[in-house]
C-alpha cells in the first residue's frame, strides 16, 4: 500500500503476529501430554491418587519391581493408547478437581499374569500349604479370583481369596478326590481344625457355633448320618423335608429348636406349632373353614369332617349325644 505523500506504508508490509494466548495454551497442552505420556507412566505418578497400593503388606515381593502397566495393560502395548487416553481425559481431570477415586479395582487379565507365570499355569504348584493343578482347576478363570492380594496385599478394599467350598463343589461335580491330602499339605486333624475355615465351627464353642458353617460341606469329612446322633434327623435336610417333617417334629425326641426358633414354624404355618395344649378347644378361632389353606398344609378335610359333620347336633338329642373325642377320630389334643 502506498500514499502520494509518503510512499509505501512500512507497517503494512509486516506479517501479523499470531495470538500469544493461543500459543500459550497449545504449549501448556503439549507439555501436559508429554508429562502424562512420560512421567505419568511411573509407579510414583500412579501412587499420587492410588495411595498405599505400592509395597503394601501381604503383596508378593516380585511385584514391587514391576510398573503398574506391566499388569494393568492386559494385551501389553496394544492397550497402551486407550489406557493413556483414559488417564488424560478421565483420571487426571478428576484428580485435579479433587473428585477422588470413583472406580472399583481394575481387573487384571489372565494374559498379563501369564507373561511371567506361564509355568504356574501349566503345572502342579504347591505354595502356602496348598497343592493346585492349574491346568484342571483354573484353566479359564481370572487369576485374581484366587490371587487378588498378590500385587497390593492388604491395601485392597476387597481382596479375593481361594474359597475351599467352591473347590469341593467343583471336585464333586467332576468326580475328583475330596480328601484333605489331595490339595493340602499333610497335617494332623487338630492342626487343620485350629485355623482356616474350620476354626469357628470346630473351636472351643463348637456346640453353639458349628451351625454357622455351610451345612452341605460337613459331608466333606463327616460320613452320612453323623449329625443324626444329636439332631435326630439328617442334615442338611433332604429335598422333600418340607413335606415329611411333620412326623419327625412330633416325635418325643424331636430337637427342632436346637437350631430353629418358634418363629420359623409359626411364620410358615400361620398358627402356633406344634399346637399348644388346649388348641383343639379354641382352634375355630384360628381356622376360617374346613378348607383353610393353613390347616390343609398338614391336615386333610376328613380331620374336620370327623367332628363337624359326622356327629348329631346336641340340640336334637337334648344334649345327650357325645361328641367324639380326638383319639376316637385319630387326632391329638385336649377335648
Amino acid at each position: 500500500m502506498t500514499t502520494p505523500e509518503h510512499g509505501p506504508d512500512p507497517l503494512a508490509a509486516r506479517p501479523r503476529c499470531p495470538n500469544r494466548g493461543a500459543l500459550a495454551v497449545v504449549a501448556i497442552a503439549a507439555v501436559t501430554v508429554v508429562l502424562v505420556l512420560g512421567g505419568g507412566s511411573t509407579r510414583a505418578a500412579c501412587a499420587v491418587c492410588h495411595r498405599g497400593l505400592g509395597g503394601a503388606a501381604g503383596a508378593a515381593p516380585g511385584h514391587a519391581r514391576l510398573s503398574c502397566y506391566a499388569c494393568h495393560l492386559g494385551r501389553g502395548a496394544a492397550d497402551w493408547p486407550s489406557f493413556k487416553a483414559r488417564e488424560l481425559f478421565v483420571m487426571y481431570p478428576k484428580a485435579v478437581a479433587g473428585a477422588g477415586l470413583t472406580y472399583g479395582p481394575a481387573p487384571v487379565e489372565r494374559a498379563a499374569c501369564l507373561r511371567c507365570h506361564r509355568r504356574v499355569a501349566d503345572s502342579v504348584v504347591e505354595a502356602n500349604g496348598i497343592r493346585v493343578d492349574h491346568r484342571a482347576c483354573a484353566a479359564d478363570r481370572p487369576c485374581g479370583d484366587c490371587h487378588g492380594a498378590s500385587a497390593h496385599g492388604s491395601a485392597l478394599r476387597w481382596s479375593k481369596q481361594p474359597v475351599m467350598e467352591e473347590c469341593v463343589a467343583c471336585h464333586r461335580a467332576a468326580g475328583s478326590p475330596t480328601e484333605c491330602d489331595s490339595c493340602h499339605v499333610e497335617h494332623t486333624e487338630r492342626e487343620r481344625l485350629a485355623k482356616g475355615p474350620w476354626q469357628i465351627t470346630h473351636g472351643a464353642n463348637w456346640s453353639k457355633t458349628h451351625g454357622m458353617g455351610t451345612l452341605q460341606w460337613c459331608a466333606t469329612c463327616h460320613p452320612s448320618g453323623y449329625c443324626v446322633r444329636c439332631h435326630g434327623v439328617g442334615l442338611p435336610h433332604p429335598a422333600d423335608f418340607g413335606r415329611t417333617h411333620g412326623a419327625l417334629a412330633k416325635a418325643p425326641k424331636a430337637a427342632c429348636r436346637s437350631c430353629h426358633d418358634e418363629a420359623l414354624c409359626d411364620g410358615c404355618h400361620g398358627v402356633p406349632m406344634p399346637h399348644p395344649e388346649g388348641f383343639l378347644v379354641r382352634h375355630s378361632s384360628e381356622a376360617s373353614s374346613s378348607a383353610d389353606p393353613k390347616c390343609l398344609s398338614c391336615h386333610i378335610q376328613k380331620d374336620c369332617q370327623a367332628c363337624h359333620e359326622m356327629h348329631v347336633h346336641p340340640g336334637s338329642t337334648e344334649g345327650t349325644a357325645r361328641l367324639p373325642r380326638p383319639e376316637d377320630v385319630g387326632l391329638e389334643g385336649t377335648p
